[in-house]
């Protein structure tokens, strides 16, 4: 099986809970340690593994941009889903990546 019908798999049977809430925005969000500790299961059952990391990223904003990779790879092939965030320095109300969406 091709790593790309691995992944169709594991997303239609993927489920995290959302045990991390915001008391500002009076909502529940996932981690990404919420995130990761629900895909180690695949890990065996499809023979993949997953892997996320983060950098700071120079930019001429008056704020740091973090970007964030994420990657499943079968050893062979890998996906990765690219995503950045403003980092707000002075946090109050609303954080910077809730402002990016």
């Amino acid at each position: 099986m091709k790593l790309h019908e691995k992944l169709s798999l594991i997303q239609s049977e993927f489920k995290a809970k959302k045990s991390r809430f915001n008391n500002f925005g009076k909502y529940n969000f996932r981690s990404a340690e919420d995130i990761l500790e629900a895909l180690k299961p695949y890990n065996a059952k499809h023979s993949v593994y997953f892997t996320v990391s983060e950098k700071i990223v120079l930019t001429d904003t008056d704020f740091p941009i973090m970007e964030s990779i994420a990657t499943i790879s079968d050893g062979t092939d890998a996906i990765q889903a690219v995503a950045i965030v403003g980092v707000d320095l002075n946090q109050k109300g609303m954080q910077m990546p809730q402002k990016f969406g």
